[in-house]
This record gives C-alpha cells, structure tokens and sequence, in this order.
C-alpha cells in the first residue's frame, strides 16, 4: 500500500521567485519534492516496516516514539540486539558482514544508528545498549574481535583487516555512545586510548570512507579531545576530497556528516546546493539509491534512507 504522505510537496514554495538564482533553488525544491515521493516507493516496495516507519518519520507522517518503540520491542534483556538490517550500506555493510564482529554488537550499533536518526539516543532503551557495551567491552578498550583471521598467506593482512574491523566497530559505538548521557567516563576512556593508538593520517588520506567515518564520528562527539582538531581537520579534507573526485558519493558524504551530528567537517567545505544537486543526481530510474550496490534491490534500502534525510535536511538549508 502506498502512503499519502502529505507535506513532501511542502517543499516547493508558493510565490514566485524574481530572480535566476531564486528560480533554480525553486527549481531544485521542485526537483526534491519528487525525489523524496520516489524514494519512499522505493522503500515501500523493498524495504521492511521498519524502514518505511524511518521514512515516514524523516517526512514528519510519523511520529519518532513510534520508532524509537520498535527498537526497544526488539531489544534482549541483557541490552544488546540481533541485527536489525536495513541500517548501513555498501562498503560499511560489507565490512561487517565480513568481519568477525558478534551479531550483538552489530546489533547495537544498527540500533543506535537508528536511534540517533530519530534523536532517540536519550530513552531508556539506549541507556540499556549502552549499558550492554560497558559490559563487554574488551580489555583494550576496542569492541568486537581483538584476535586477526588466521591468514597464513598474509599474516600482515590479516592483522590489518582485524584492525581495520576493530577501528570502525569502536569508533561507531564510541561515537554513539558519546551522543547520550548515558556513557561512562571510563568506558570513554578505553575506547579513547585504542582509538588514539589507531589513529594515523594515513588511515584516511586516500582510505576507506568507513575509516573516515569512524575516526569523524568519534572525535566529532568528543572523543580524545587532545587529537580531535588535527584529526577532523583531516577527516574533514579526506571527505571532501573523495567527494568532489567522485570517489565518493553525496549520499555516503552526507551519512558521515550525520554521524558527527554536523554539517560541516573542520578542513572541509560543502556547498549546500552542489550537494543536493549531486544527490539528487544520484537517484536511480526505480527510485532508490547506490544502483551499483551489490546488494541488489536490499542493498539499496539503507542508502535510500540516507539519501530521503539528506535531501530533507538539505531542503531546510536553502
């Protein structure tokens, strides 16, 4: 059933603009209103409940207790969840569906995910998930898998992508975790020291955007302040970089600006317009997002959601 989202169309303002510039943000509403319609179908034929109720709330037609509901319905006794799916894409879902991180923790971190998009991450269901991660959270201050594959071909390998796994879990979680009131200045502490140890420009000059995305959305949201300004100045260059060398996409540019909760990177400056516009770009023929993904139809769910924010919060910018 398709919803009748009322609002979408909201975007495009009534009166008539004066001038050429006025005409082509006019213009480039016009152009959102109909990408956010497209991409709700897209959702709505592949995604599951949970993602359409996400869209819906992203196009003020849902309330956000409804979903922050859903995440604690599904949440266990102990905190932590299974995964919940639908929540990252492309190379970071790839990356944790390869790697040897536990499904509870793969779990927490799509809850959060979903939470902190609904600014839920002050309920009582994260403070219970938060609660789950001081609990398992590795001598070393890491979380996930702290031992590399065995890889008697490449052991440096090996210990690279175990590194590589352990970077993103705990910078994500740590992220998350810095965004409610609910993490311990101890647990903080840990990650701090593992991520500071980590830490190293070359992990992002050139490098993966989930490198990127970890060490931004960790010292975005306070983490290791001592390092934080040089590293985002980096991060922030990287990102754009990679976005305006088409490395990387608008819509996997713009999650990462979510995840620091910001809309702008020290080191880094992103026209608001030229984002939308290559955004907007971006969308396929049957209305989602990443076509490329090798994820098929599912694989695109996650970004489409991205992509339906973005183009919202966007919106509001111009």
């Amino acid at each position: 059933m398709r919803h009748d989202v009322i609002g979408i169309r909201g975007l495009e303002p009534s009166d008539a603009p004066a001038d050429e510039d006025a005409r082509a943000i006019v213009a480039l509403r016009e152009r959102s209103a109909t990408a956010l319609e497209r991409a709700l179908g897209f959702l709505e034929d592949y995604g599951d409940e949970l993602a359409v109720l996400r869209a819906l709330v992203v196009l003020e037609a849902a309330e956000p207790l409804q979903v922050i509901a859903r995440v604690a319905a599904a949440q266990r006794a102990d905190g932590a969840f299974a995964p919940l799916g639908f929540v990252f894409s492309g190379a970071r879902s790839a990356e944790l569906r390869a790697s040897s991180v536990a499904p509870e923790l793969v779990g927490v971190l799509e809850a959060l995910a979903v939470l902190a998009d609904v600014r839920g991450l002050v309920q009582p269901v994260a403070e219970r998930a938060v609660e789950y991660l001081t609990r398992v959270q590795r001598s070393d201050g890491s979380w996930g898998f702290a031992d590399p594959v065995a890889d008697a071909a490449d052991p440096d390998a090996a210990r690279e992508r175990a590194a590589a796994d352990r970077l993103f879990t705990t910078g994500m979680l740590c992220g998350y975790a810095l965004r409610t009131p609910f993490a311990r200045p101890e647990m903080v502490e840990w990650a701090s020291r593992f991520l500071a140890g980590l830490w190293a420009p070359e992990r992002v000059e050139g490098g993966r955007l989930s490198s990127i995305a970890a060490f931004a959305h960790f010292f975005a949201n306070g983490g290791a302040p001592d390092l934080a300004d040089a590293a985002l100045q980096w991060c922030g260059r990287e990102l754009e970089r990679g976005f305006r060398s088409h490395r990387f996409e608008a819509v996997d540019t713009l999650r990462v600006l979510f995840y620091c909760d910001a809309r702008a990177l020290p080191g880094a400056t992103f026209d608001v317009v030229l984002l939308l516009d290559r955004l907007l770009g971006e969308q396929a023929a049957d209305g989602g997002f990443a076509a490329l993904d090798p994820g098929g139809p599912l694989g695109r769910v996650a970004p489409t959601l991205d992509a339906l924010m973005a183009i919202r919060a966007l919106c509001k910018g111009i």
